[in-house]
C-alpha cells in the first residue's frame, strides 16, 4: 500500500474518533500509524519522495485544526515530529514539522513531549478512556525522549526526586525506564522501582485514579496477593528497609521519612538501649563476682600451701 493511502487512512481515523464513533477500530488505527513510521527511514536516501510525502502531510494538517481533539493533536505533534528528525536530512522535507511546530506553546520538542503531550495523556477522560491508545502515544513519547534526550542509565533518579514529579512526569519516567532498562526491574533491588515497590508508592499511586491503575496493573506493579503473602512479604519489607537503611545515607533518609519505619526504627534504638542499661550492669555483676570467687579460691590455696 502507498504511503499517501496510509496518510489519507490515519487522518480518516481521526475524523472517525473526533465524530465519538463506537466503532473507532484501534488496532487499525495503530497499524496505520506503524505503517507511515516504518518508511521514514528510507525516506532519506529517496528526497523527492520525502518532499511529496511532506507536502501530503502539510495538506492534511492544515484542513483541520490540531485542537480539534487529543488524539489528533498529539498523534500528529508525534509523527510529525518523527517524520523531520529521521527523513528530512536537507530541510528540504521540513514545511510540515515547521508549520505544526510554529502552533506550539513550547517550541522545543523534548521539552513540548514532557510538559504538553504526556499531560495531555493524563486529563480526565483523556482519549475516551481508550487506555490502549493512551498506553501507545505515552510509549511513543517515551521512545522519542529516550533517543533524543537524556539517558536514564546515566540519569539517576532517586525515590524522594521520583516523588516529587507530577504524575505525567512520573509515568512517562517510569516507560522510558521500562524501554531502555527491561521490563522486569522489580526484581532488581537496586532498581528506582524496586525501593518505590518497598514504600508502597505505586499502591498509592493507582489509588488515584482508573488510569493510573491500569498503567500500574498492565506494567506488573501492583500485585494482588493472598493475606498470608502480603504479611509475609511485608515482614520481609520491613526487616529489608532496617538492614539497608544504613546503605547510603540517601537511603536512609528515604526510610525516615516513611512514618511507620520510622516508628519502627526508633522503637529498636530505644529498646536496644533499655536492655542495654537493664542488663550491662547484671553482666557486669556477674562477672565481678566471678572474679572475686575465683580470687577468694587463689588466695585460700595459697595460704593452705604455705601453711604446710
Amino acid at each position: 500500500m502507498d504511503i499517501k493511502t496510509y496518510i489519507d487512512d490515519l487522518f480518516k481515523y481521526l475524523e472517525a474518533f473526533e465524530s465519538g464513533a463506537a466503532d473507532f477500530d484501534t488496532e487499525a488505527f495503530l497499524q496505520t500509524y506503524n505503517g507511515i513510521y516504518t518508511v521514514f527511514q528510507a525516506m532519506r536516501e529517496q528526497r523527492d519522495r520525502a518532499v511529496a510525502v511532506d507536502q501530503i502531510f502539510l495538506e492534511k494538517i492544515k484542513k483541520v485544526p490540531l485542537n480539534a481533539s487529543d488524539l489528533r493533536q498529539i498523534v500528529t505533534q508525534i509523527l510529525i515530529t518523527y517524520f523531520e528528525s529521521e527523513a528530512d536530512i536537507d530541510g528540504q522535507s521540513n514545511k510540515s514539522y515547521l508549520y505544526c511546530r510554529d502552533l506550539r506553546p513550547i517550541k522545543r520538542d523534548i521539552a513540548f513531549f514532557e510538559n504538553t503531550l504526556a499531560p495531555m495523556l493524563f486529563r480526565e477522560g483523556s482519549l475516551n478512556n481508550n487506555y490502549q491508545l493512551n498506553h501507545f502515544l505515552l510509549k511513543e513519547i517515551a521512545r522519542y525522549t529516550n533517543k533524543f534526550g537524556t539517558d536514564v542509565r546515566t540519569a539517576a533518579i532517586s525515590p524522594e526526586d521520583f516523588n516529587g514529579l507530577a504524575d505525567p512526569a512520573k509515568f512517562l519516567e517510569l516507560m522510558r525506564r521500562r524501554l531502555v532498562l527491561g521490563e522486569n526491574l522489580l526484581d532488581d533491588r537496586t532498581m528506582l522501582e524496586f525501593q518505590l515497590q518497598g514504600i508502597g508508592a505505586f499502591g498509592k499511586l493507582g489509588k488515584k485514579n482508573k488510569l493510573l491503575e491500569y498503567y500500574l496493573t498492565h506494567w506488573g506493579y501492583l500485585r494482588t496477593t493472598s493475606f498470608w503473602a502480603r504479611f509475609k512479604r511485608g515482614c520481609g519489607q520491613v526487616w529489608g528497609k532496617f538492614k539497608g537503611a544504613f546503605a547510603s545515607g540517601r537511603y536512609f533518609r528515604l526510610v525516615m521519612t516513611q512514618r511507620p519505619m520510622a516508628y519502627f526504627f526508633y522503637t529498636v534504638v530505644v529498646l536496644f538501649w533499655l536492655a542495654a542499661a537493664i542488663y550491662v550492669p547484671i553482666l557486669w555483676k556477674n562477672y565481678a563476682q566471678h572474679r572475686l570467687q575465683e580470687f577468694q579460691t587463689h588466695a585460700t590455696t595459697v595460704q593452705s600451701g604455705g601453711g604446710q
